[in-house]
């Protein structure tokens, strides 16, 4: 029984091997509405045959059938994650130009039990083990219907119900650990013993579950709340802090990020792949991604303004930011790391007052400062931490 909606219309994911077959079958018989997506990786020789019995067994169902044909081999440097980037930008595509609810992925109790191995053997930081029925993968909703059936079950229903299907002779071959782990450890499996690994997936995900609910409750980005966590749990909230940036941060790192915490050093950042920084500064963290930001505005006389990063009214009075008649054309940009600024007769670089101020790191690049017709700078606002707007404040830093 398949948990699915008949209101909706899906996209199946079919390669026309006899998982993601069985299920086209099963989607068939119990009235489902679907289209099927199917990519050629051009990758085997079968692979131009296998499309065309696709295409055929969809017009023969009177079934919509899009096709994504590889004009070059992916190349084979991490070819698996390639060419699940390739299918699932196909997917997304697809749905966002049919409308279809959702993509149906044809994933079988074996893939389940080969990724929780996986995850095991890696030591992997994981929010939870095997394969979700429910996610979301490049911005679309995944749903996979068969993780009850076993390989064994999906093949002998093709057989049974007449289905059609191609094997996948890479599959049988033992180039891929997950390959490996299929043959020699999942396939050889017992009933019973499937029974104990996914009763074991089962408890793992529920305190999985409880643990992060209650790390969520909790303001992750406060030093002092995140050194009371021990260290799974501190693993888990550097975890839940990066998700956002789709990294995922390992063990050691975690460690490393701790030290960062316990250094008497108030700011310190750390890099990490794709330009996602983690940053200590002073009581707080942060992940985030590194991007050079630049803006400059230009007023010929007192107005009013707001854009993303600030916001001012001058047109009453503008004397108490240093700005006077005399001042203008007035010039606003994000701060310049030699700025300086003139402060009871002394220059004083504009960093230096970001370090007295204990200015957060990530407010340094985006800083505004005001500049006269001369281009010297006339005013750069104080950073205040518990710092609270008010219809009297006439320059406000967003």
């Amino acid at each position: 029984m398949l948990n699915l909606d008949k209101t909706k219309t899906y996209l199946l994911a079919c390669s026309y091997g006899p998982d993601s077959m069985a299920l086209f079958d099963m989607l068939k018989k119990a009235g489902f509405s679907f289209s099927v997506a199917h990519v050629n990786y051009h990758l085997r020789k079968e692979s131009d045959i296998e499309e065309k019995l696709l295409k055929e067994k969809c017009q023969k169902e009177g079934i919509t059938c899009h096709v994504y044909s590889l004009t070059s081999k992916p190349i084979k440097c991490n070819i698996e994650k390639l060419c699940r980037d390739i299918r699932y930008n196909f997917f997304a595509s697809l749905i966002k130009e049919y409308g279809y609810s959702a993509v149906l992925v044809a994933h079988h109790q074996d893939d389940l039990l080969e990724t929780f191995f996986m995850q095991k053997e890696r030591k992997n930081v994981v929010k939870f083990y095997g394969i979700k029925e429910n996610s979301t993968l490049y911005g679309i909703e995944v749903i996979r219907p068969l993780l009850s059936y076993s390989k064994k079950d999906l093949i002998k229903y093709c057989v049974d119900n007449k289905v059609e299907f191609s094997i996948d002779k890479t599959n049988l071959q033992d180039t891929f650990r997950r390959n490996q782990i299929r043959h020699q450890i999942v396939e050889k499996m017992s009933k019973e013993e499937r029974e104990n690994v996914l009763m074991e997936i089962n408890v793992l995900n529920y305190r999985l579950e409880t643990l992060y609910s209650a790390l969520k409750a909790l303001d992750l980005s406060r030093i002092d709340v995140l050194l009371e966590l021990d260290e799974e749990e501190f693993i888990m909230a550097i975890n839940l802090l990066a998700e956002p940036f789709g990294i995922n941060i390992s063990k050691k790192s975690c460690l490393e990020i701790k030290n960062i915490l316990l250094s008497p050093k108030p700011n310190i950042s750390m890099r990490f792949k794709n330009d996602i920084y983690f940053e200590k500064s002073y009581d707080r963290v942060r992940f985030f991604k590194n991007e050079d930001i630049n803006y400059e505005y230009i007023f010929d006389k007192p107005c009013t303004f707001s854009c993303e990063y600030f916001a001012f009214d001058f047109l009453n009075d503008s004397e108490n930011r240093n700005v006077y008649t005399s001042s203008y054309p007035i010039k606003i940009r994000n701060i310049h790391k030699d700025d300086t600024y003139i402060i009871n007769g002394y220059k004083v670089k504009a960093t230096r007052l970001f370090i007295d101020w204990k200015m957060p790191l990530r407010l340094r690049k985006y800083w505004p400062v005001i500049l006269d017709k001369n281009n010297n700078v006339i005013y750069i606002p104080r950073y205040q931490k518990n710092f609270v707007a008010s219809k009297e404040v006439n320059f406000i830093v967003k």
